[in-house]
């Protein structure tokens, strides 16, 4: 274990999941923030105090929110966001355990498919993305995932989130990491205030699964690793 994996807290989402796998390739403390049942976790990890359970919100980022939100003041020098099905979905075990021993911001997804570009097999067909650098995955911002949702009561689109928080309107394309799986320094945080985040949490869990949330999801790399201004 080296020290920079060891100043990560982990925060586990996790949705009917035995997140064990997750647990064992982790340095440093962790909580499991828990959204169902708890009858797929193993009894040593509920019984250790460090199991919390959360809304059901039908995605991660709730538990993300709510865990910055609970603890703003006193969040740790790193934390590592992830899900209990983080392998293999988002990233490979492999990569995870190097990727853990970087510095600074990580994106902890990693998918070869999709280094090839992706396309939207619709009439007429588009394109969608690709990841274009290991980790970083370039999207087309034209809210193709919305198609099939409700509209979102608070930001139908994801250039009306965009402005919303940084006072310009969203690229052609945005950069971000599928799943939301990522390590973030404390700095990166706190530089947005409080309030943000609680308005942050009533968007993204407002109905079940709300488009908000997949527009969140793709403007997080713009929230904690991209400059501000």
């Amino acid at each position: 274990m080296t020290a920079v994996e060891n100043d990560i807290f982990w925060v586990i989402s996790n949705y009917r999941q035995d997140p064990s796998a997750v647990i064992e390739a982790l340095c440093g403390e962790y909580q499991i923030s828990n959204q169902s049942k708890s009858d797929c976790i193993p009894p040593e990890f509920i019984n250790d105090g460090r199991l919390v359970d959360t809304l059901h919100s039908g995605h991660n980022l709730s538990d993300y929110l709510q865990y910055i939100i609970e603890n703003y003041d006193r969040l740790p020098c790193r934390i590592g966001f992830v899900k209990g099905n983080l392998f293999p979905r988002h990233i490979s075990k492999e990569i995870f355990l190097e990727r853990k021993k970087c510095s600074g911001f990580v994106s902890l997804y990693g998918d070869e498919k999709n280094f090839s570009p992706q396309y939207k097999f619709h009439v007429p067909l588009f394109y969608i993305g690709q990841q274009v650098a290991p980790g970083s995955y370039l999207e087309i911002a034209n809210n193709w995932y919305a198609k099939q949702r409700n509209p979102g009561h608070y930001y139908p689109k994801l250039n009306d989130l965009f402005q919303a928080i940084f006072k310009r309107s969203a690229p052609k394309y945005v950069i971000f990491t599928p799943g939301a799986c990522m390590i973030v320094p404390r700095e990166n945080i706190t530089r947005w205030p409080l309030k943000l985040y609680r308005h942050l949490y009533e968007v993204v869990t407002y109905e079940f699964f709300p488009v908000e949330a997949f527009h969140l999801e793709r403007i997080m790399l713009y929230l904690f690793q991209h400059s501000k201004i």
